[in-house]
């Protein structure tokens, strides 16, 4: 009886035991929250800190602790700013208690005193607390929702954390599912527990248990070290690690590696079995951001097949760094001081070199790798700033790109990232211009983040356009309604500017969230030349491939062509269908230019999804004349097709074709029943820069309209519809706003109508 009576006595510190929780009695247990807005369920970033103790004895918990540098005031109006919820990591949960906060003068830090923080618990609100399901939440005005977060761990030696996204797979998942859990190491014991929801396959089991710990780092895959077990939901999409049931004995090898940012989570799916949702561990009082490298990031883009990711921590003033790169296409360039750096500079320019990186590499030079101790910086107050403003990059310089092979922007911690190469070929139609930028998207909890730049614009962005930059929804091969009116700050001379990521924060509908995973949103740019557009970028689902590229089929190669007889004989141009590996929706446009460079494009155009165009000899003639080929005579053109996913492009090899102008037939001519007063003249000058005037007659009065049509049938312009008295008439037509090629006005009066040609060359 006396050995039942002991055993008896034990189980409670069994139990404790088993939760890794110590006691200095049986009483009396510590619990620690490390403060982050890294740690809210949805992460934010920012340079506030904090700590908070909480002291169980018997059923009353004592808290103590501060916080300090929030971006915005306490929100006091809610509840004091300051509270006690009840969830575990990963999800959000109601107030239990709300704390006093003594706030400082500044209202944007404060501190929590054990006598004005004392609460008394219920039995099952201990139990709760014990299996990690407390946390403390502080609001701000900026972060209504809270804006430091951490929950109430047992108390450790270090305490580790890691968000769950399928945008830090390798490569990455598009997948609106997420997570987070907490580590608590304890001399050589670990802990795990935490949350994850919203998966878009099932939990696979069959994957040897569906969860583990794996060794690597970011941007890298490893072999599985330990085995989680997760309570899973009935629809098998959610689930929960418990401290009892995640509880491991690490080696001085796993350990090492926990240290060094090699220990990440992943959850395997049945739609996803090499894994949906990826986190790296990381210490939890740490503010984490992300970077993607890819070559699409590159300005301009590079065609690498390399890829690989980082991690950073902010500490305080100090940003640690940790990862991993692969698949070089050629050597990595230590000679370009060092080889790869932190720049300074938004996601759409080249900026200068901040901070210089040691990588590890391989011994052929071709993949790297990035360990935290090695790869620590002082950061000055502006360049903290410029951190949170997402205004730092990661750039990795080759031999065959010695400028950079490699980039990706240090973003916040997301769901999804989505990113944007902003070029005048991809509006629809294309224009020409030599403006370039770039936009990227955080994506998270139906709300995004979005910032970037542009610069080189023909002329001043057109702000009267409803401030002259939106998010519009439409595919790559077609023209859209505005969705967001976004915010920019332009430069002073209004033709370069930036979209700053604080000012371009909103909330998605549920059509504009599907649109957006779907690639059916894009950005556009518009100037006060090109009112349509000038800047436009399909926003793709990041790090984004290029399409396949793709070979022309006919006219072969070197042809010889003589336009000759009906002006209305079809002419093609055909090529192979392309993919893409992303199975992003792809465009093709033809282009025909007089000079293999492709400097002076006479034709420009988007088909669609159509691996072919089309037009007339009377177009082509149309062409030459305008050229200055006389009839007879004879000239080398060159064409090819681009591919695109609105965001990167592919060029075929150029083909060539000698075309001889020979006597094409117009098909246009007056027809003997139309009154010979209805008559539509030449635009004069033609070709034409930007303007030039279009004189016509008609018989009678009634209503007319000119309407301007390009070389695909769709109309651009709509010159006059109005009711007219008979007699002559001119028109000036400006096409400030339209690309060099052929165009096409049509007169129309009652039941009589005329077309004719024109060309535009800038």
């Amino acid at each position: 009886m006396k050995i039942l009576k002991q055993l008896l006595l034990m189980l409670p510190a069994v139990a404790f035991m088993l939760l890794g929780i110590t006691t200095t009695s049986f009483a009396q247990t510590v619990f620690e929250a490390q403060l982050s807005g890294s740690n809210e369920a949805n992460p934010i970033t920012t340079a506030a800190t904090g700590n908070v103790t909480a002291t169980l004895n018997g059923n009353e918990l004592k808290v103590t602790g501060s916080f300090e540098n929030l971006s915005s005031n306490l929100a006091t109006d809610i509840a004091g700013g300051a509270h006690i919820h009840a969830g575990m990591a990963g999800e959000s949960g109601g107030v239990l208690f709300p704390l006093t906060v003594n706030v400082g003068a500044d209202s944007k830090s404060g501190t929590f005193m054990e006598a004005d923080n004392t609460f008394t618990l219920t039995s099952g609100q201990v139990d709760t607390l014990m299996m990690r399901g407390l946390y403390i939440n502080i609001h701000s005005e900026n972060y209504t929702g809270g804006e430091l977060r951490g929950q109430l761990l047992a108390e450790a030696d270090a305490y580790y954390r890691a968000n769950l996204s399928g945008a830090f797979e390798s490569p990455s998942v598009k997948t609106m599912a997420g997570g987070t859990l907490n580590f608590e190491l304890k001399g050589d014991s670990l802990f795990v527990s935490g949350t994850f929801a919203n998966l878009e396959g099932e939990f696979d089991a069959s994957i040897a248990g569906g969860s583990h710990l794996h060794m690597a780092p970011a941007g890298s895959n490893g072999s599985i070290a330990l085995s989680l077990t997760a309570q899973l939901a009935s629809d098998n999409s959610s689930g929960t690690y418990l401290a009892a049931d995640n509880a491991f004995e690490l080696t001085a090898e796993q350990k090492t590696a926990l240290m060094n940012r090699e220990f990440y989570v992943n959850i395997h799916t049945t739609a996803y079995a090499a894994g949906e949702l990826r986190g790296q561990v990381v210490p939890a009082a740490s503010t984490a951001f992300f970077a993607q490298l890819s070559g699409s990031a590159e300005i301009p883009s590079v065609h690498s097949g390399g890829s690989g990711a980082a991690v950073l921590e902010l500490h305080g003033d100090t940003l640690k760094l940790s990862g991993s790169f692969s698949g070089l296409e050629s050597a990595f360039n230590a000679e370009i001081a060092g080889g790869s750096h932190l720049h300074f500079g938004h996601a759409g320019e080249n900026g200068s070199v901040g901070f210089s990186l040691n990588a590890a590499l391989d011994a052929d030079l071709m993949a790297g790798a990035y360990i935290t101790s090695d790869n620590s910086f002082e950061l000055t107050a502006e360049q903290k700033q410029m951190l949170l403003d997402r205004k730092i990059y990661i750039n990795i310089h080759t031999l065959e790109s010695p400028s950079g092979e490699l980039r990706g922007q240090v973003m916040g911690e997301a769901t999804a990232y989505f990113h944007a190469n902003l070029a005048g070929i991809h509006e629809v139609q294309p224009i020409e211009s030599s403006a370039t930028g770039a936009t990227i998207v955080e994506y998270t909890g139906s709300s995004i983040m979005l910032y970037g730049g542009f610069h080189g614009m023909s002329s001043a962005v057109a702000t009267d356009i409803a401030g002259g930059a939106h998010l519009h929804s439409g595919a790559v091969n077609a023209n859209g309604s505005v969705e967001i009116p976004l915010n920019l700050t332009l430069s002073s001379e209004d033709t370069a500017g930036v979209f700053v990521a604080s000012e371009n924060m909103f909330d998605l509908s549920e059509e504009q969230e599907t649109a957006l995973f779907a690639g059916g949103t894009y950005i556009n740019i518009h100037t006060t030349v090109f009112t349509g557009g000038e800047l436009r970028g399909q926003v793709l689902f990041s790090p984004n491939t290029y399409p396949a590229m793709v070979s022309l089929t006919a006219p072969e190669n070197g042809v010889s062509l003589t336009l000759d007889g009906e002006s209305s004989t079809a002419f093609e141009a055909t090529w192979e269908s392309s993919s893409d590996a992303d199975n992003n929706d792809i465009a093709y446009i033809w282009q025909l230019a007089t000079d293999v460079e492709f400097s002076n494009i006479i034709v420009n155009a988007n088909v669609g999804s159509d691996a072919m165009f089309s037009t007339t000899y009377g177009v082509l003639d149309s062409l030459l004349n305008d050229l200055g080929i006389e009839i007879g005579n004879t000239t080398t053109v060159y064409h090819r097709v681009v591919v695109t996913d609105g965001s990167d492009e592919m060029e075929s090899e150029p083909r060539t074709a000698m075309m001889e102008r020979g006597t094409v037939t117009s098909n246009e001519e007056d027809h003997p029943d139309q009154p010979n007063t209805f008559a539509l003249n030449q635009n004069y000058p033609n070709p034409f820069n930007p303007t030039t005037n279009i004189t016509f007659s008609i018989e009678k009065a009634g209503q007319v309209s000119v309407t301007i049509y390009n070389m695909l049938g769709q109309q651009v312009g709509v010159l006059l519809n109005e009711r007219l008295t008979a007699g002559s008439h001119t028109l000036e037509f400006d096409a400030s706003a339209l690309s060099s090629g052929i165009y096409i006005y049509r007169l129309k009066a009652g039941n009589n109508t005329k077309t004719k040609k024109m060309t535009l060359i800038k």
